[in-house]
């Protein structure tokens, strides 16, 4: 992977696994009118594939729904990191150089006065430590995966925490949660069907269920953020408040259909 197209080291993403823990995560916008009207539309050009998932697991359509939207805006938004790149620059996050740096900004995004240094050079120290045993997890995983035959891992682009595809899935998250949710014999996690599916699987193998507790640690698995699964469930729930209208079917209809007419155009001219 080292010789991989694209491979370069990353320092941002250096910084940003090591610094991020310092920070509090807003996620409101994705749970505005406009991106509640925005989900409740690819609910509506979505509903069998949706439907079908939630049958096999258990998990609300609209959960599945706000995570794909939460993670890549439904397949929009799937990141420009180099994933091994960042895996490989990760694991030198011990490094007395990158400690430094990743204090430097840690103190800065927090405002931090400049005797609170030593105190956080060791919280500092310890979250580096953790993140380069872990990027080293997750590149022993990208083996795994390749050994497998089903992609080729040294092109895959991401997030900066080296997650891909519609769900933003982790190596390893794909070697144990992953599923063919369109039964081809493939999975792809840049296929809606698979991401959905993949959705369904990790959270309900990671405890989803009736209660409001077990939802919560379920998507807490899915991402160790109290913001992030309020968000996610605050999503879901305003989509199942207000069900996609007929207005909004009738333009989904509209737009899968042009979709269906410029594809079999471009076939023609081929």
């Amino acid at each position: 992977m080292i010789d991989a197209p694209g491979a370069a080291f990353q320092e941002k993403a250096v910084k940003i696994n090591v610094a991020n823990f310092s920070g509090k995560p807003d996620y409101s916008h994705n749970y505005n009118t406009a991106s509640v009207a925005k989900v409740k539309e690819f609910v509506a050009e979505n509903t069998k594939m949706l439907q079908a998932a939630e049958n096999k697991y258990t998990v609300p359509l609209e959960v599945i729904a706000s995570i794909l939207w939460v993670e890549s805006k439904c397949g929009k938004v799937t990141g420009k990191y180099h994933v091994a790149s960042v895996y490989m620059s990760v694991l030198l996050a011990s490094e007395p150089d990158y400690v430094q740096q990743s204090l430097d900004l840690v103190m800065y995004n927090n405002h931090y006065d400049e005797s609170e240094r030593d105190s956080l050079r060791g919280l500092v120290e310890k979250r580096a430590n953790k993140k380069s045993t872990w990027a080293l997890g997750e590149l022993k995983a990208m083996q795994e995966i390749e050994k497998r035959g089903v992609m080729n891992v040294a092109t895959l682009h991401g997030s900066w925490a080296g997650a891909f595809g519609f769900p933003q899935f982790l190596p390893s998250s794909y070697h144990r949660w992953a599923v063919d949710g369109d039964a081809d014999g493939t999975i792809d996690l840049y296929n809606m069907a698979d991401a959905a599916h993949s959705i369904g699987n990790y959270l309900k193998v990671n405890g989803w269920g009736t209660k409001q507790a077990q939802k919560k640690a379920s998507v807490h698995h899915y991402n160790n953020s109290d913001a992030y699964v309020d968000c996610v469930l605050r999503l879901a729930k305003k989509i199942t408040e207000q069900p996609p209208t007929k207005k909004t079917v009738k333009k989904s209809k509209k737009k899968a259909s042009r979709k269906s007419v410029k594809k079999s155009s471009m076939r023609r001219r081929r």
